[in-house]
């Protein structure tokens, strides 16, 4: 019978280590029977113990409704703790059809609760959402606060990592005002935590502090258990953060670790004692106390010796101590150690978070950052050039790898770097081409410019946030046609990004220039970058071409002959999209270059005419002219077509085709596409795309561009392709400066969001 006194464990979001430290919460119970086996080992953290125990109670035939779902519950939570998610749906699957034919309708909700929070943790955002909204309207009826303040919870969640903030910080405070009225502490807390996340991610550091003290104070009235210790840490860690920008948060900083430690001691857990001691050395370390922050460091990492997924932790930090002392050689061994250790997990380290991009930018990307930040700092103490030439080459490498890491993030596929191998070294490039890599640091921007003698290193004392704002103030002016407030910071960025390797541009007679952008600078189109002293745009001076990584780029030149080109398009207006209306002439104008081609138009253009036609012909580009979006969510990518979207994995299947008769397409073009503006990880989807679809090269817009200035530069890029002898780069420049030297379309608004990914050649 369900009662007030019930209790489930239910995973907590959304810390940093959230996987790692708060598996439980302590909420509800659908049983009576307290001292059930596995509980015990449940509560201490000892989950796999705890998941052994719980499996043979599972399968007792004695049990009632009441405890089956209990025990499932627990047992889900289990398998979530230890990063097994399909055994939690699966287990959670069960326990449903149970609910639904045995159970009350509170049972029902609270097993629907759990199931969305996996959904959640296995990136289905939306399925979630829809789950816990359906279950609402039930615990409303029910007017059950417990009930209520579950679902919230993990509505909450949903909601952070959509990034609707507000609405989540509104929710969360409904949660904590709930589960006051249902006497449940732990919900409680952890709502005030969720709070803090938010508020802190609202720019707000002193409310986050002052609600994370509000926590601190109430998690007094738990008792020293396992569970305690994980609130204690989650709110230490949360501490930390807030202390970054308020450092008037280092008393409560202090003093949550300190009770964290003493509790870990008397429960002698050593991986709590690790997450103690690792984070009072982080402490330690952001007020420059080097030696403590060492020593306590030294010793997470002693108690974490069979625990890779933390101790990449303690050798991350202790590489930040030797770096921030000047110890280059101990730096370069705890960096790599760091990321050795990385490599090995950081699939399963963000797999299961309720928000993987997040913690890929916080568990992973600065491990990576970091060890290229040592090399490039030796290398610019280096006066012995092979050395240098070394050191540069070092770290260029580990950002090579955070690149491929980037892009299975995004597309949560370890199999978008099957490229590599085919990728050519850099030392057999054409003569006249040069590859810029601009690096962001928090203190610095370094830039790396490969030539034919080597890679060139320039230092500016302009650090990553600097930066970013004056690329916010480009992008946002440069896609307003009405103005050409853009120039101050294209003349800006120029200045920063491309002067200083004038002179050997000049020297070597540079003619293509292909970018690997990081961060903002994908977002926006470095075509417009704008030469004051010659008053030009760069792609003017030089062919443009971007890339994720140039190990994830095959480069080859496009053969001239037996070209077939398949040429989809949308003009009417379909599923509340607006009509193109110069999309036909496009596709005849682009079709009349080529001897070999196909056209799908409007009614043809169905995902089966595309599915049938790449069966029949292994075409050499494929060409879209339809409305379009790269998310920041990788599943809501798609093309759209007169009778559905063509999303990204049905795009690699397509185009697959191609590649089981071993020939990859050469180009894809998407001329009517767009990123999500501004947002950096859906510019990462558009930079990865012809990866992720298996074509060589792709041409796409970082925004929506009007319909006819489109239609007459692609048609420009294509003549250019194929009746001169020029590379894809310089076709698509020569494309640029028509429109430019016109009087119509020359505002960058209209031809600089064209971006030629992958191969250039």
């Amino acid at each position: 019978m369900f009662t007030n006194r019930m209790k489930v464990y239910c995973c907590g979001i959304l810390l940093l280590f959230s996987r790692n430290l708060t598996a439980t919460s302590e909420t509800h119970s659908i049983t009576k029977d307290q001292g059930q086996p596995g509980q015990t080992l449940f509560q201490q953290g000892q989950f796999g113990q705890a998941i052994e125990q719980l499996e043979a109670r599972l399968k007792d035939p004695s049990l009632d409704t009441s405890q089956f779902l209990d025990t499932s519950l627990q047992l889900a939570t289990a398998y979530q703790a230890v990063g097994n998610y399909a055994l939690a749906t699966a287990t959670l699957q069960k326990a449903k059809q149970v609910a639904e034919t045995q159970g009350t309708p509170a049972q029902r909700v609270l097993v629907n609760s759990s199931l969305a929070d996996v959904q959640l943790a296995t990136q289905q955002p939306e399925t979630a959402k829809t789950l816990l909204e359906e279950n609402l309207i039930v615990a409303r009826q029910l007017q059950d606060p417990f009930l209520l303040a579950h679902l919230l919870n993990n509505l909450g969640n949903v909601l952070n990592v959509q990034q609707e903030y507000a609405t989540a910080l509104t929710t969360y405070t409904g949660v904590a005002e709930l589960a006051h009225q249902s006497g449940n502490l732990p919900l409680q807390i952890q709502a005030w935590l969720n709070l803090a996340e938010i508020q802190l991610k609202q720019d707000d550091p002193q409310a986050s502090l002052t609600t994370l003290e509000q926590a601190f104070t109430q998690v007094q009235a738990l008792p020293n258990a396992y569970e305690k210790g994980l609130q204690l840490l989650g709110i230490g860690q949360l501490a930390l953060r807030v202390q970054r920008r308020l450092p008037a948060a280092q008393s409560t900083t202090y003093q949550v670790l300190q009770e964290t430690l003493q509790i870990s001691e008397e429960l002698q857990n050593d991986r709590l004692m690790a997450y103690a001691k690792g984070f009072l050395g982080e402490l330690y370390e952001q007020t420059q106390r080097y030696p403590e922050a060492l020593q306590l460091t030294r010793q997470a990492l002693f108690l974490s010796q069979a625990s890779l997924d933390i101790a990449y932790l303690w050798e991350w930090a202790m590489g930040r101590i030797f770096l921030a002392q000047k110890d280059f050689t101990g730096a370069l061994t705890a960096y790599q150690q760091a990321r050795d250790h990385l490599y090995r997990i950081q699939t399963r380290l963000v797999t299961g978070t309720r928000n993987p991009s997040e913690a890929f930018q916080r568990r992973v990307r600065p491990v990576y950052f970091g060890l290229a930040d040592v090399l490039l700092q030796q290398a610019a103490l280096t006066t012995v050039p092979a050395e240098k030439q070394a050191l540069l080459i070092r770290a260029r490498e580990v950002l090579e790898q955070l690149k491929v890491a980037e892009l299975q993030d995004y597309f949560q596929d370890e199999c978008v770097s099957n490229v590599t191998s085919q990728a050519i070294p850099l030392d057999k490039l054409d003569p006249n081409t040069a590859v810029l890599y601009p690096i962001l640091l928090p203190n610095r921007t370094e830039l790396l410019l490969t030539l034919p003698d080597g890679i060139h290193q320039v230092v500016t004392p302009l650090g990553s946030e600097e930066l970013g704002k004056v690329i916010l103030e480009f992008r946002k002016n440069v896609q307003t046609a009405t103005h050409n407030r853009f120039v101050k910071q294209a003349k800006q960025l120029y200045q920063w990004l491309i002067a200083p390797f004038d002179e050997q541009l000049k020297a070597y007679h540079i003619d293509t220039l292909v970018i690997i952008p990081d961060g903002p600078l994908r977002t926006i189109p470095m075509a417009a970058l704008y030469n004051e002293e010659t008053q030009q745009f760069l792609v003017e001076e030089f062919a443009i071409a971007v890339t994720p990584g140039l190990t994830l780029t095959a480069a080859r030149p496009l053969a001239k002959t037996n070209v077939s080109i398949l040429l989809n398009g949308l003009s009417e207006r379909v599923q509340n999209f607006p009509p193109l209306p110069s999309v036909p002439g496009e596709l005849r104008n682009i079709g009349s270059f080529f001897d070999r081609h196909d056209i799908l138009l409007d009614q043809a253009f169905v995902l089966e005419g595309v599915n049938q036609a790449m069966q029949k012909t292994p075409y050499t580009i494929v060409h879209l002219a339809s409305h379009g979006q790269f998310d920041r969510d990788p599943k809501k990518t798609f093309i759209l077509t007169y009778d559905n979207k063509l999303t990204m994995g049905r795009l690699e299947k397509l185009l697959g085709f191609t590649k089981l008769r071993k020939e990859s397409v050469e180009l894809l073009t998407l001329s009517a596409c767009q990123t999500a503006v501004g947002d950096e990880r859906a510019a990462l989807g558009l930079a990865g795309v012809a990866v992720k679809a298996g074509a060589r090269s792709a041409l796409a817009s970082l925004w929506f561009v009007n319909d006819e200035s489109t239609a007459a530069l692609v048609t420009e890029f294509y003549r250019q392709l194929q009746t001169s002898p020029v590379s894809k780069a310089q076709a698509l420049r020569k494309a640029q400066k028509t429109l430019i030297d016109g009087s119509t379309y020359r505002h960058p608004i209209y031809w600089a969001p064209f971006l030629l990914i992958g191969n250039w050649l």
